[in-house]
């Protein structure tokens, strides 16, 4: 059974590939804020300690989920930002040489400006935020970086967490279920993706050898409203709760992009894992309960 270290397992993307993982890999998971049982806590920051640990599991993958996601608190906080985001993915690349392993490296869509939308793998990057800039940062030393090593571009993840940390979906839900109003963009674009769906996608692509760059997004492009319209069909929740506002009316630290949806059709033709619209990934989340 082939070795795999996987980062980040107590976030809301690792707890999902934690289960989806352990049946097929010989898996080492660590987390570090919120250490879940059966992983090992480790601050990716520690040069000598993530060396220590790989030369002795000698994993053939590293499947790095882990990362500062929250875009205010990235512009508030750019070293720490940049230490999380960039600086981990140096070590984890030196480490990986020592002992031949893949890196995958989780990245964003954040990565992009948000000018003009349905970004494929060959559009300039331009970042807005401080996240969005370690992150391209990262890219660079992943692409730049000897060996097989991967790129996946995840869009907005949606979805209810298995263990610990939240969704963009979780969070209508939660408001609607305490009958609270949930003011949503009308005019900000994204390609979500079920975070079954991405959890999927990425441990086929562990699975096999393509290097460089993938987009994975949902197959559809929408905005934040239409998308919980959706969400509300799908799991019986009445819209009346559902206010559209612009985002243009928010105040926040990080300046966020109008468009930053992908064009995934590179990793649709690769992959035999569908990448699913809102629609039936909705479904397929609310018949899951």
């Amino acid at each position: 059974m082939p070795a795999m270290l996987l980062t980040g397992a107590s976030g809301f993307l690792g707890g999902h590939l934690l289960e989806k993982t352990s049946p097929h890999w010989n898996l080492t998971a660590l987390s570090h804020t919120r250490p879940l049982p059966g992983t090992l806590a480790l601050d990716l920051r520690d040069r000598e300690a993530v060396l220590a640990l790989v030369r002795t599991r000698r994993p053939r993958v590293i499947l790095h989920t882990a990362a500062k996601a929250n875009l205010d608190a990235c512009q508030r906080h750019p070293e720490e930002a940049a230490a999380v985001n960039t600086t981990t993915v140096a070590i984890l690349l030196e480490a990986a040489a020592e002992v031949k392993a893949r890196l995958i490296l989780v990245s964003t869509d954040m990565v992009f400006d948000g000018a003009r939308g349905l970004y494929n793998e060959e559009d300039e990057v331009h970042p807005l935020s401080v996240y969005g800039a370690t992150k391209v940062e990262a890219e660079h030393l992943v692409l730049a970086a000897p060996g097989s090593h991967l790129v996946a571009r995840a869009a907005l993840i949606y979805g209810r967490p298995r263990h610990s940390g939240s969704s963009f979906s979780q969070w209508i839900e939660n408001r609607l279920h305490n009958s609270q109003q949930v003011p949503l963009y009308t005019d900000q674009f994204r390609s979500p993706i079920w975070v079954e769906n991405l959890a999927d996608a990425l441990l086929e692509l562990a699975g096999m050898e393509y290097s460089g760059l993938l987009h994975l997004g949902g197959a559809n492009r929408i905005d934040r409203y239409t998308f919980a319209t959706q969400l509300c069909s799908a799991a019986g929740y009445d819209p009346a709760l559902l206010q559209p506002v612009s985002m243009h009316t928010a105040v926040s630290d990080a300046p966020r992009p109008v468009d930053v949806s992908l064009d995934s059709s590179r990793a649709a033709a690769l992959l035999r894992t569908p990448l699913l619209d809102t629609r039936d990934g909705l479904l397929r989340m609310t018949r899951a309960r």
